[in-house]
């Protein structure tokens, strides 16, 4: 079918229609409008996946918290938490993903992968150019395939060597690693933009996108969101600001 058909008018007529035949008003009001913390988000997070883990007899269950601990052992100085376990803590209601993202520079990538690899021998290393991919082989997808249960993540850009040199919250009780607000959301807003991103999770970072911004929008240093953007390419600074507006009017993202 031609997009011709998704017209301004027609869009228009739809919403008018759905209108006059009601509907469940107000089945949001109740949802959650602020963010919940890092802390109770990286807790929540990890009892969902290990739930399903259990319950799936899947004996590999590597929580945020045991990578956190094997970074600290292995006295890795400079890294920080990718990913949902990055930027959880800045959403309203924390969700589970089945692997663990973490981001060292180059000069800590051999220490930090042969941390994770000494603590669980068991799984497999796949490497490309950005990241080392650390597999389980005993949980594969439907097509047999081993699924990455720790990503040891590289800067492949220069907003990602700045966040981890002037962007990082430090946590204690344990010593932990979270990118600051403006670095959580430029780091949605980098693949939602970015043209080898697949469309399926595109649609995923825009939720988080816009429930990161909507949830936080008041603590948001503008200038600070502004100079990290503008790294992601030349327009970045200037369409980040457009997209904080976009959301906070809850309008869809132009991507």
């Amino acid at each position: 079918m031609s997009s011709d058909f998704f017209t301004d008018e027609y869009l228009a007529a739809r919403r008018a229609a759905l209108q006059n035949l009601g509907g469940p008003e107000g089945i949001d009001d109740g949802d959650p409008t602020g963010p919940c913390g890092h802390a109770y988000g990286i807790a929540v997070s990890s009892r969902l996946t290990s739930t399903f883990r259990r319950q799936k007899n899947i004996a590999m269950d590597v929580t945020p918290e045991q990578v956190i601990e094997c970074m600290n052992d292995a006295e890795i100085k400079n890294w920080v938490l990718m990913g949902l376990h990055g930027y959880v803590g800045y959403l309203p209601e924390p969700r589970a993903t089945q692997d663990v993202g973490v981001m060292v520079p180059y000069s800590q990538r051999d220490a930090a992968g042969k941390a994770i690899a000494e603590r669980w021998p068991d799984l497999l290393l796949v490497r490309h150019s950005q990241v080392s991919r650390f597999m389980d082989p005993d949980d594969v997808d439907q097509q047999g395939k081993p699924k990455p249960v720790i990503d040891l993540m590289l800067p492949w850009g220069k907003f990602q060597e700045v966040i981890l040199s002037d962007h990082v919250v430090e946590n204690d009780e344990p010593l932990s690693y979270f990118p600051t607000l403006e670095a959580a959301i430029v780091s949605k807003y980098a693949p939602l933009v970015s043209q080898y991103r697949r469309w399926s999770k595109k649609q995923q970072d825009a939720i988080d996108l816009r429930n990161i911004i909507r949830n936080n929008f008041s603590a948001i240093d503008q200038e600070k969101l502004e100079e990290l953007a503008s790294l992601v390419w030349d327009g970045g600074g200037k369409e980040i600001l457009e997209f904080l507006d976009i959301a906070m009017q809850d309008k869809p993202f132009p991507i």
